[in-house]
C-alpha cells in the first residue's frame, strides 16, 4: 500500500496496471495499422485519475488523448508532453490562447468559438489546430452542412492561423446491437462532410466517430482515428454488446478498477434493533454488523441503502439501513473472525466473489459509467 494511502487509510481505489495493459493491447488489435487509437481520460479518467491513466496509457503506447476541459487537456499535458490532445468540450474563448499556447486541437462547433481561435492563434504568433464535429443526428454539440460550408471558407482564406486536423461526428445508439443501421447513417454524414472538406482542397488527418462500443463492433467506422473510453477501463458499453461480441469471437476486457474501504468497529446487534438513520432496518433475530468507513461522500450511491453488497474475506455482505455521509453498516454474521481493520471490497474482485460496476448499476437503475465516475477524486488512488 502507498504511503498516500497508508495515511488515509479510510477507502482508497486501486487501479490495475496489468488490466489497463490487457484492455489496449486488445483494443489496438482491432486495428488497422493506418488508425489511431485516442485515449479518453474525460471525467477524472472515468473515475480512475487522469494523471496516472494517462502515464499507464502513455507506458502502453498511446499517444493520442481525448478530453472534455481545457483543464483536463493541462492535466494530461503535463503528464504527456508530446501527445496529440484532443478537447471536445466546450472552452471558454477568453480561454483559447491557452489552447493554442499548449498545442492542443479544440473542438469547432459554430462560427464564433473559429473566429475566436483563430484570433488567439494570431496574437500568439502561432497555428490553431482544429476538429469540427458534425451533427449526424445526436443533437447536441456539432454543425449542419450550411454552417461546415462557411467554416471551411473561413479555414481556408486563413492557413497561416488555423489548421483542421480533425473531423468527427458523435454515434447516438453505438452499444445498441439493433440500431447499427443508424451508426452508418451517422458515419456516412460524416462521409458527406469530408467530401465537402476535400472541395476545398482540406485535407483532414483525423476523422472519427468510433466510440468503445464501435470500436468493439463496427470497423467500417473505424476511419482514421477510434476514441476509446468505457472498453479502456475493462467495461463494457453494454450487456447486450457483450454478449453479441462473444457470441463470435473471443474477446475480454479486464475490469480496471477496484474499490476499498476498511471495517472501524463490529458490534452485536439484537433482535428488534434498528440499524441507521430513519430505522429503515429492524433487526428479526441477533446479528453481528460491521460499521465501514464509507458512506455517500465518497460516491457510495444513497440509493443503495439496504440493497447493496460488499465483500469481506471474498463473501458478499449485505448492506443494512441507510448509507451515511461518511459511514454505512453491513451484516457480518455469517464471517467468522471479522475485527476492526479488515479490508472490504465495494467494487471489484476478492478471492472468489466479486462486484462489478454492473451490478451495482442494475440496483440503482443507470450505466456502469456512472458508477465509476461518481467515485470522489479526492479519495486517493493508487496502480497495483
Amino acid at each position: 500500500m502507498s504511503s498516500n494511502v497508508a495515511k488515509n487509510p479510510r477507502t482508497w481505489v486501486e487501479i490495475s496496471r496489468i488490466a489497463m495493459v490487457s484492455n489496449v493491447a486488445a483494443l489496438q488489435a482491432l486495428l488497422e495499422p493506418t488508425v489511431s487509437l485516442c485515449a479518453f481520460v474525460k471525467s477524472f479518467a472515468y473515475g480512475h485519475d487522469i494523471s496516472l491513466t494517462t502515464k499507464l496509457l502513455g507506458e502502453s503506447g498511446v499517444t493520442h488523448f481525448g478530453v472534455d476541459s481545457l483543464d483536463e487537456a493541462l492535466a494530461v499535458r503535463a503528464v504527456a508532453p508530446d501527445a496529440a490532445i484532443f478537447i471536445m468540450g466546450m472552452v471558454p474563448a477568453e480561454r483559447f490562447d491557452e489552447v493554442v499556447k499548449h498545442d492542443c486541437v479544440q473542438n469547432i462547433y459554430d462560427e464564433e468559438g473559429l473566429l475566436a481561435i483563430i484570433a488567439a492563434a494570431v496574437a500568439k504568433q502561432k497555428v490553431a489546430l482544429i476538429n469540427i464535429e458534425i451533427e449526424t443526428g445526436l443533437n447536441r454539440l456539432g454543425v449542419i452542412e450550411r454552417v461546415l460550408v462557411d467554416l471551411l471558407r473561413t479555414i481556408k482564406n486563413n492557413p497561416r492561423s488555423v489548421k483542421l486536423v480533425g473531423l468527427s461526428t458523435h454515434l447516438s445508439s453505438a452499444e445498441d446491437v439493433a440500431e447499427q443501421h443508424y451508426v452508418y447513417a451517422q458515419e456516412d454524414g460524416l462521409q458527406r462532410a469530408l467530401e465537402l472538406c476535400a472541395s476545398y482542397e482540406l485535407s483532414v488527418p483525423f476523422v472519427h466517430c468510433a466510440n468503445s462500443a464501435a470500436t468493439i463492433f463496427a470497423p467500417r467506422v473505424h476511419d482514421t482515428m477510434v476514441r476509446v473510453g468505457i472498453a479502456l477501463y475493462g467495461l463494457w458499453p453494454s450487456a447486450e454488446l457483450r454478449l453479441a461480441v462473444q457470441r463470435g469471437r473471443a474477446f475480454e476486457l479486464q475490469p480496471v478498477l477496484s474499490w476499498k474501504t476498511t471495517v472501524a468497529q463490529i458490534k452485536d446487534v439484537p433482535a428488534g434493533g434498528a440499524i441507521g438513520y430513519d430505522r429503515t432496518f429492524i433487526t428479526n433475530r441477533a446479528i453481528r454488523v460491521a460499521v465501514l468507513l464509507v458512506g455517500y461522500w465518497d460516491g457510495y450511491d444513497r440509493g443503495l441503502s439496504n440493497k447493496g453488497k460488499v465483500l469481506i474475506h471474498g463473501r458478499p455482505c449485505a448492506v443494512l439501513g441507510r448509507i451515511c455521509m461518511n459511514m454505512m453498516m453491513v451484516d457480518v454474521s455469517e464471517i467468522a473472525q471479522v475485527k476492526a481493520g479488515d479490508i472490504v471490497t465495494l467494487l471489484g474482485r476478492e478471492g472468489i466473489g466479486m462486484v462489478t460496476a454492473e451490478t451495482i448499476a442494475q440496483e440503482l437503475g443507470t450505466i456502469n459509467y456512472e458508477v465509476v465516475t461518481r467515485i470522489n477524486p479526492l479519495i486517493p488512488r493508487l496502480v497495483v
